[in-house]
């Protein structure tokens, strides 16, 4: 018997017209909050409260499939990983877009 696993994220999306998988749709997302912006963190995301958590933006990830993602630190200028393949400890991250709020975007 062959067993197949299959990544959802590998799966075609239904409702794209390109017949794109999910991480190819994701993988063509950009970040929309730039390094060095300071966020607050969304609390509850139906009702859009804040818990008045804020921090900075000091690195872009992503997901395992491509889905865009923010690493956060109270040092603006923390922006240096610890070394290749893995993040700053100092960092807290795995933060989706719609868990974020701008408070104020870095002036380039």
């Amino acid at each position: 018997m062959n067993i197949v696993f299959v990544n959802v994220a590998d799966l075609k999306c239904p409702s794209d017209s390109q017949g794109r998988t999910y991480r190819q749709i994701n993988a063509a997302k950009s970040h929309s909050f730039p390094v060095g912006s300071l966020v607050e963190f969304i609390q509850n995301v139906e009702d859009d409260s804040f818990d008045g958590v804020r921090a900075y933006v000091v690195y872009h990830g992503r997901d395992c499939d491509g889905t865009p993602l923010y690493y956060l630190s109270i040092n603006r200028y923390d922006t240096e990983r610890q070394r290749d393949g893995f993040r700053n400890a100092s960092w807290q991250g795995g933060f989706s877009e719609e868990s974020l709020r701008v408070v104020a975007e870095e002036k380039q």
